[in-house]
Parts: structure tokens; sequence; C-alpha cells
């Protein structure tokens, strides 16, 4: 069997309150659940700050590739 992969970026700013994270957790949320249903398995999240208190996120997915 071969792969096909995919990277998602979540970017992940310094909250400003609860409001703002239980929207951003809500989004990511909605696209985990999309990529799912496209037959995307998530196989790694990876972070790394990119300045003293911002991270960047990065989700990696993986999938059977189909034949074509």
């Amino acid at each position: 069997m071969t792969w096909e992969y995919r990277i998602v970026y979540f970017g992940t700013e310094p909250l400003r309150d609860e409001a703002e994270y239980e929207r951003q957790l809500h989004d990511g949320v909605r696209v985990l659940n999309e990529l799912g249903g496209q037959g995307w398995e998530l196989v790694q999240f990876l972070g790394h700050p990119s300045s003293k208190d911002t991270w960047k996120h990065h989700a990696v997915f993986k999938r059977p590739r189909t034949a074509g």
C-alpha cells in the first residue's frame, strides 16, 4: 500500500480570552472532522515556537493512495 500525505497549518496566536479559545478550538475540530470524512488520518501534530509567546502548529495526515 502506498500513502499520500497532507500537512495542514493550525496557527496559534496568544489567546486574548476564553471566547477566542473556544472559537479556535471548535474551528479546529470542524477541520479535523472534515478531513476525517475525506479519509485522512491524523498521524502527527507538530509545534514550534515562532516568537516568544506564539507557536505554529502543523497537523500531518495520511490516507491510502488511490490507483490512477
